[in-house]
C-alpha cells in the first residue's frame, strides 16, 4: 500500500515513525588513534589531517527535522587525502639530508629520528596525486550520500559530477562517482572537469575563480599568522631540542613541520607516524590555530578581496536550489536532467571561500595574532581538513495544517536551507528560525543576493583585462547546466 509523504510526515508528527534510520555507513570513515603524547593527534591539523565527522557545536541534530524531507541537495568538497606537493616533498629531503648529515642521538619521543626518512616510494608518480587513504574517503563520500539521500537517486538513470581541472580534484570525483554508482560507474556516472583559466568568456564562471583574478593574492595569514607562530614555536623548540645529544639544531621550521608530517605521513602510509608522537594536544591545537589564521587572514573573513571569490559560485548555486527541475545542454547539443544531488569538488582555498561567503561565520570576530581564542567558531580542522565538504540541503516542510489539508504531495511553500560542515549543522546567524535552525529558502537567497551586490563588480575588483569574450557579468556556475562551454569537458569517472 502507497503512503503518500504528507501522510508519512503526519504520522511520524505522532510519533509513528519517530525512529531515526539506522545507516550501515560509518559516522567516522577514518579511524583517528592516540599516540603516546596526543589523545587526538589527527584532529588538531587543520588543512593537513584526513577527514573526520566535525563537532556538534551548535548541539543541532544532523538528522532531517521531523516533518521536512531533503528533496534536493548540492555538496562541495575539498580534494581527499593526498601525496605532497613537490615544494612540500624537497622541504622534507632537505630536513632528512640535514638529519644524516648531523652526528647526533635522541631519546623520548624523538627516538625515532636517527632512521626516519620520508615515506614517498616513487616521488615522481606520487607527488601531488591523491594517495589510499583519499580514495578510501571519496568512495565512502559516494556511498554515503547514496544511503544518506536515497530518494534524490534514481537506479539506472546518469549520474554526473563537476571538479576542478586539477588531476587530484578530478582523482577525487571519479573515485566519489565509483562509492555512489559501484559497478554502474562505468556506464552511468562522468566527471565534468572545469578549467578555471585560460578561457577570457570563463571569468569568475568555474570552481576555482581566483585562478583569474589579476588582483588575487592568498596572504597565507600575513603578519597575524607569523606574529602567532613567533609565540607557540620557541617554547615547542626548546623541549624538544633537550631530547638531542650532539651538533642536530632543530629549527623554528622543523618544528613547524612535525604536525605536517604527522598528518602527511599518517594518511599516506594509512598508520599513524611517528611524529604524532612528539606533541602533546595543546602544542597541537596551538599549531591548529596557527592554520586558522593562516586561512582566516589568507583567504577568509580576515581578507578584503579573497573573500569574495566564490560569492558569484554560491549566488548561481542557491537559484539552482530554489528551481523544482533544472535542464542542462550537454556538448553536443543534448537535454539533461540536473542531479537532485549536485556534487563539486576543488581545493582548500575555494572551499575556504565558499565557507566564508555561505555566512555561517558571519558572528565570528576578529581572530586574534597573540591569544588563541578555545571557543572560536572558526576552526579550519572541522571543515578544510582533507575532503572537507559544505552541504546545502533543501528541506521540504510540512505542516500540519497542510498535511490535514492535503493528501497528496507535501506544499513547497516551506522550503527551508540549511548547511552542514563536515556534516555537523552550522545555522546562519541571521536567518535560523525554520526546521532544525535552518533558514527559509528565498530568505537566504535574498541574503546572498544582498551580500553578492555589496561587494561589488567582480570583474572591476579583480581588474580584468577585459577582451571581446569577457563577460559583462561573471555567471558564477553555469557550468553546471551547459557542458558544451569552451572550458568544460566530460572525463571518464
Amino acid at each position: 500500500m502507497y503512503i503518500s509523504h504528507a501522510i508519512a510526515v503526519y504520522l511520524a508528527s505522532r510519533g509513528v515513525y519517530a525512529n531515526l534510520p539506522q545507516y550501515l555507513a560509518p559516522f567516522q570513515d577514518i579511524d583517528f588513534p592516540s599516540s603516546t603524547s596526543a589523545k587526538n593527534p589527527l584532529q588538531w591539523l587543520g588543512a593537513n589531517g584526513p577527514w573526520y565527522a566535525g563537532p556538534n557545536v551548535f548541539g543541532i541534530s544532523p538528522e532531517v527535522p521531523r516533518s521536512c524531507h531533503v528533496d534536493r541537495a548540492a555538496y562541495v568538497s575539498r580534494h581527499g587525502s593526498r601525496y605532497p606537493d613537490q615544494g612540500a616533498y624537497d622541504g622534507w629531503v632537505s630536513m632528512y639530508e640535514r638529519f644524516q648529515a648531523a652526528n647526533f642521538t635522541t631519546s623520548g619521543s624523538l627516538s625515532f629520528l636517527p632512521t626516519w626518512r620520508p615515506v614517498l616510494t616513487n616521488p615522481e608518480f606520487q607527488i601531488a596525486m591523491e594517495n589510499p587513504t583519499g580514495a578510501k574517503e571519496s568512495h565512502d563520500l559516494g556511498y554515503t550520500l547514496r544511503t544518506r539521500y536515497p530518494d534524490l537517486y534514481h537506479e539506472g538513470d546518469e549520474f554526473v559530477v563537476w571538479a576542478n581541472n586539477y588531476t587530484r580534484v578530478l582523482q577525487t570525483a571519479s573515485m566519489f562517482v565509483r562509492g555512489f554508482l559501484g559497478f554502474a560507474a562505468s556506464q552511468k556516472g562522468s566527471v565534468i572537469s572545469v578549467t578555471s583559466k585560460g578561457f577570457p568568456a570563463g571569468v569568475g564562471d568555474s570552481l576555482a575563480p581566483s585562478d583569474m583574478c589579476p588582483n588575487f593574492k592568498d596572504l597565507e595569514g600575513g603578519d597575524h599568522k607569523s606574529t602567532w607562530d613567533d609565540i607557540w614555536t620557541p617554547p615547542v623548540q626548546e623541549r624538544l631540542q633537550a631530547l638531542i645529544n650532539g651538533n642536530l639544531t632543530l629549527t623554528v621550521n622543523d618544528v613547524s613541520q612535525i604536525p605536517y608530517l604527522c598528518g602527511f605521513e599518517s594518511h599516506i602510509t594509512g598508520r599513524l607516524s611517528p611524529w604524532c608522537n612528539v606533541f602533546t594536544d595543546e602544542e597541537l591545537k596551538q599549531y591548529e590555530y596557527s592554520q586558522d589564521l593562516r586561512y582566516y587572514y589568507g583567504v577568509g573573513p580576515g581578507t578584503e578581496l579573497p573573500k569574495k571569490m566564490m560569492t558569484p559560485f554560491l549566488n548561481a548555486l542557491v537559484g539552482i536550489l530554489q528551481d523544482e527541475h533544472i535542464n542542462g545542454t550537454k556538448a553536443d547539443g543534448s537535454t539533461f536532467e540536473l542531479p537532485k544531488l549536485l556534487v563539486s569538488f576543488l581545493n582548500d582555498g575555494q572551499l575556504t571561500e565558499l565557507v566564508t561567503a555561505s555566512g555561517v561565520f558571519d558572528d565570528q570576530s576578529p581572530l586574534s595574532a597573540t591569544e588563541k581564542d578555545d571557543d572560536r567558531l572558526w576552526v579550519g580542522s572541522r571543515y578544510v581538513s582533507m575532503r572537507g565538504t559544505i552541504a546545502f540541503e533543501r528541506l521540504n516542510c510540512t505542516t500540519e495544517s497542510d498535511t490535514l489539508c492535503t493528501w497528496g504531495e507535501a506544499k513547497s511553500d516551506n522550503t527551508y536551507i540549511r548547511i552542514r560542515l563536515n556534516d555537523a549543522v552550522y545555522p546562519i546567524p541571521s536567518c535560523k528560525n525554520g526546521p532544525g535552525s535552518s533558514c527559509k529558502l528565498s530568505d537566504y537567497a535574498n541574503y546572498v543576493a544582498k551580500k553578492y551586490a555589496s561587494e561589488g563588480d567582480w570583474i572591476t575588483n579583480c581588474n580584468v583585462t577585459v577582451t571581446k569574450d569577457t563577460p559583462t557579468a561573471v555567471k558564477g556556475a553555469s557550468f553546471f547546466t551547459d557542458l558544451g562551454k569552451a572550458w568544460v569537458s566530460q572525463v571518464a569517472a
